[in-house]
């Protein structure tokens, strides 16, 4: 099966430098269609986004089965020579060779945190969705527990899925098997991958005939088709209940919570009673749920919100009081989603808190939402807030190198350093 295709970006590899983004398109003669791509080298592979739309390409070559044969990978590299490989997927799940090179990638020798890079090393390196280094076991949290304390609030947790079954058993074990009281809802969208089955099994299992009060239990669960994940997310949210100080998150079905992290933000609520909501830092993994990368948090700052979305969303809890102020959930977002709620709670005072732990893992994956929308209704989404935010038209420009925001990424640098060193600050 021939594949026809052509790297626009970069234009020169004779010098490229650790923040790799590849630009091009790619179609295979035929019937059979590109699902996928990837740059490979040793110890790593960047798994990119394709569909994306190129109408020259039809233009110039009527083979190409219609507008959408644009590519797009974007990702980092150690210094040094590398053999450096693209392939695309085909349907069927075979990977063939459009381009080979080595090349050798330029060291940076100051560090970030102290100025080196500018702000695409340091968006790249500080807030990655992709591979950071090669995958390594998950290192877990040792939280911090009180010897005794206040009663801790019940916890609320919904994951919206659609055809997840190779993930959602884990993303639902990551919320029932912590220790501490969790109704937990799963509104699936109709699913026919499996995923009924897995719901219907572990439902059984942590029924709440079984369960013991202050443990998670499946309280609801629904199969049905819905307008898209905030649809979701508002429906599983309508099935539960809890008292003005309860807690309330979400999960996504491709993510999961650290052992010992419902415990940990339990504890923290019921020992801070003014605060309405908490994130932490986030581990990224990869499809086998093996680390690849870090995201390190500095403690919450309300301008910065403002400005960009840095905050990992399945790290993120509040209080059902300050949902019931903002009104809850917007279903007409289906990208920022997350970002959308989180300027609704500080519009309406909330005191928002970043606690100094690792709370939940990211799956980063070629078939997830984040990649595949972020380059359609994705970037329109984003414009809207901050153009509601700030009142005016806000260039995406004006935030690449906005001094708030580079001061911002080179703290999380130097958080990524001291806890290298072994110290943990806040």
């Amino acid at each position: 099966m021939a594949v026809q295709s052509y790297i626009d970006q970069p234009a020169d590899w004779t010098r490229p430098t650790r923040c790799v983004i590849v630009r091009g398109w790619a179609f295979a003669d035929g019937d059979r269609h590109v699902t996928g791509v990837r740059l490979r080298t040793r110890d790593r592979a960047l798994h990119g986004v394709v569909g994306l739309p190129r109408p020259d390409v039809r233009q110039a070559l009527p083979t190409a089965p219609d507008d959408n044969s644009g590519f797009e990978i974007r990702g980092t590299l150690p210094s040094g020579r590398q053999d450096l490989s693209i392939e695309v997927e085909l349907a069927g799940g075979s990977w063939q060779q459009i381009f080979a090179r080595q090349v050798t990638i330029a060291r940076q020798w100051v560090p970030l945190w102290l100025g080196g890079g500018d702000w695409t090393e340091l968006m790249f390196f500080q807030m990655p969705a992709h591979m950071a280094y090669p995958p390594r076991p998950v290192r877990f949290e040792k939280f911090r527990r009180p010897l005794a304390g206040p009663r801790r609030p019940r916890l609320a947790i919904v994951t919206p899925s659609f055809q997840q079954a190779r993930y959602l058993e884990a993303t639902m074990r990551g919320v029932l098997e912590q220790e501490t009281a969790v109704d937990y809802v799963v509104q699936d969208g109709g699913s026919r991958d499996g995923s009924v089955a897995i719901i219907e099994r572990l439902a059984a299992e942590f029924s709440p005939a079984k369960m013991p009060a202050d443990r998670p239990r499946v309280t609801a669960w629904t199969s049905a088709k819905d307008a898209g994940q905030a649809d979701a997310i508002a429906r599983g949210f309508a099935q539960t209940s809890g008292e003005p100080d309860d807690v309330m998150g979400w999960i996504n079905s491709d993510d999961f919570h650290l052992p010992g992290a419902l415990q940990f933000v339990a504890d923290y609520f019921a020992r801070h009673p003014d605060v309405d909501v908490v994130y932490g830092h986030r581990i990224v993994v990869d499809e086998a749920s093996q680390e690849v990368a870090r995201w390190f948090l500095p403690r919450h700052d309300a301008e910065v919100v403002r400005l960009n979305d840095f905050v990992p969303q399945e790290t993120l809890f509040w209080r059902r009081r300050i949902w019931d102020r903002i009104g809850g959930i917007d279903p007409t977002f289906h990208f920022a989603v997350d970002w959308d709620l989180l300027l609704r709670f500080q519009a309406a005072g909330a005191r928002i808190v970043r606690v100094p732990y690792f709370l939940a893992c990211f799956r980063s994956h070629a078939a997830q939402k984040t990649s595949a929308i972020m380059h359609s209704t994705g970037q329109s989404e984003i414009t809207r807030l901050r153009e509601r935010t700030h009142g005016r038209t806000f260039p995406a420009q004006e935030i690449e190198g906005h001094p708030l925001l580079l001061r911002y990424l080179r703290r999380s640098a130097f958080l990524e350093f001291a806890w290298n060193l072994g110290l943990r600050l806040d």
